[in-house]
């Protein structure tokens, strides 16, 4: 099968990593910081920590063992190249976290003859958590810094804009909707996008958010269904990050109060979900509402450009199964999640579903656009965003008549089919205890390829470095509430720290 998931049925996207090339399938990464860099999940991710999981490695879309690849280094990286994973603040919000062993490979966008590009020393961290049950592809341009070495090291959209595979640190993606007839897969491109799967007058520009680990930040101003005489879900305009390394929603109290009182929804304490029974399921589907997003670059409503993006109900009937939230079972839920505070208000994978997002990193800004699923028979439309000239940091609207000049570069698509997995590639039109902690370190060692002598391994090693912004944002103009920093030509540089012990 093309998807996986305990959380719901998502478009997973295949590359291959080492020499020679293993096969893996992963989920974009949208965020800045926890996406410059390839998470892959590595042996102890199943035979560790799910024992019970029959067909695990499948599920967790593929293993990769190091030391099994020829190109595998981990040179000049301390501590065996074992840190904290590096998810980003908005994720250790969420509660999110894990340790990873990092070191640098090949990677393959596709397979072997696919004509997909082929990049070396690309930082990959292999991980074992539960926490993210499959690997990531970040799409995020910032760099890491790591202590050891003289220069920060570029992420695989840097290193494809610096090698010039394509001509703009951009990328286009959607999540795809297994629930559409026939089932709509997810979409990936760099160096532009795919006019095919977006309604191009139905879109908003947005200036990317103040803080480099936030730059999808958009506001949500309201949340409404179509049932007569039916109340707005949300009223009060609030910021959201798009994140798309978590499936549910993540809103208010108040709102989440909402949603309860107009679906009957339960949430479920020990699995902090909200977990559908027979009859509150059997009602949504029968009802089935049509949920509408109203989302600007200012949170009071109206606040000038705004666009509304459409759910059917069909897009939240999700199911999520062991291991995911303390689950034994597969179960109905509804993908919501109760945010403590405004630091945890995020909009994942299903709302991408549903929505088209284009970055622009070259020009500080995103659009948001409603999603399309045509024919398949129409895909791809793949169209190039070029850079933007001295001087001037605008872009135009996307349109659907946009046409590449012959032989241009202009990005690389990439896609998630039914069966085979293939990546579609249009170069031509767009280029606890210490005894326990001994033995996760031994297995997950051995798993890599390194020392398997406990003995020589630190049982609480010494930091490489807290995560810090070694560049100084710059002030950008203000659209509503949102503020939009001018990036400079090396992005955000983060640091990697120490692994957190366990318990």
């Amino acid at each position: 099968l093309s998807r996986q998931g305990i959380d719901g049925s998502w478009s997973t996207f295949m590359i291959q990593v080492g020499n020679p090339g293993q096969g893996v399938y992963l989920l974009p990464n949208t965020l800045s910081n926890a996406g410059n860099s390839i998470w892959v999940v590595i042996p102890p991710g199943c035979t560790e920590i799910n024992q019970n999981v029959s067909d695990c490695a499948a599920k967790r879309g593929g293993m990769f063992v190091s030391n099994q690849s020829t190109s595998w280094s981990t040179e000049k990286l301390p501590n065996y190249g074992l840190f904290s994973l590096e998810t980003g603040n908005e994720e250790v919000q969420l509660g999110l976290s894990g340790n990873a062993y990092y070191g640098f490979d090949t990677i393959h966008l596709g397979l072997s003859g696919s004509g997909l590009p082929q990049v070396q020393n690309q930082l990959v961290a292999g991980m074992a958590t539960n926490d993210f049950w499959l690997g990531s592809l970040g799409i995020s341009p910032t760099t890491f810094n790591i202590t050891n070495f003289d220069s920060p090291i570029p992420s695989l959209l840097g290193t494809l804009r610096s090698q010039k595979f394509v001509r703009s640190t951009t990328w286009g993606y959607t999540a795809g909707a297994v629930y559409q007839s026939p089932s709509a897969v997810g979409s990936l491109t760099f160096g532009g996008y795919d006019s095919a799967l977006f309604a191009a007058n139905a879109s908003i520009v947005v200036s990317a958010g103040p803080n480099f680990s936030n730059d999808l930040l958009i506001a949500l101003q309201s949340i409404t269904y179509d049932s007569y005489g039916s109340s707005p879900l949300l009223t009060n305009g609030t910021l959201v990050l798009i994140d798309s390394m978590v499936a549910e929603m993540w809103l208010p109290i108040e709102v989440c109060h909402a949603f309860e009182q107009a679906f009957n929804l339960t949430w479920n304490e020990t699995h902090e979900l909200y977990i559908l029974d027979e009859k509150v399921h059997a009602n949504l589907l029968a009802q089935n509402p049509t949920f509408t997003f109203t989302l600007g670059g200012s949170t009071s409503a109206p606040g000038g450009q705004t666009i509304q993006i459409k759910f059917p109900y069909a897009a939240f009937d999700l199911n999520a199964t062991a291991p995911y939230a303390k689950l034994t079972n597969t179960v109905p839920y509804f993908p919501l999640k109760r945010a403590e505070n405004s630091s945890q208000y995020a909009l994942g994978r299903a709302f991408l579903q549903e929505a088209y997002i284009i970055a622009d990193y070259d020009r500080s800004q995103f659009h948001v656009s409603q999603a399309l699923f045509p024919d398949l028979g129409d895909l791809p439309k793949l169209t190039a965003i070029e850079p933007p000239k001295p001087g001037n940091n605008t872009t135009p609207e996307p349109r659907k008549d946009d046409k590449l000049s012959e032989g241009a570069i202009a990005g690389i698509a990439v896609a998630a089919v039914i069966v085979p997995f293939s990546i579609i590639a249009a170069l031509v039109y767009v280029y606890r205890r210490r005894s326990d902690r001994q033995r996760k370190y031994k297995e997950s060692q051995m798993a890599l390829g390194m020392s398997s002598d406990v003995s020589e391994l630190p049982i609480n090693p010494a930091p490489l470095g807290t995560q810090e912004l070694l560049v100084d944002e710059k002030p950008g103009e203000v659209v509503g509430t949102v503020m939009a920093p001018e990036l400079d030509a090396g992005f955000d540089r983060v640091e990697l720290e120490a692994p957190h012990n366990s318990s």
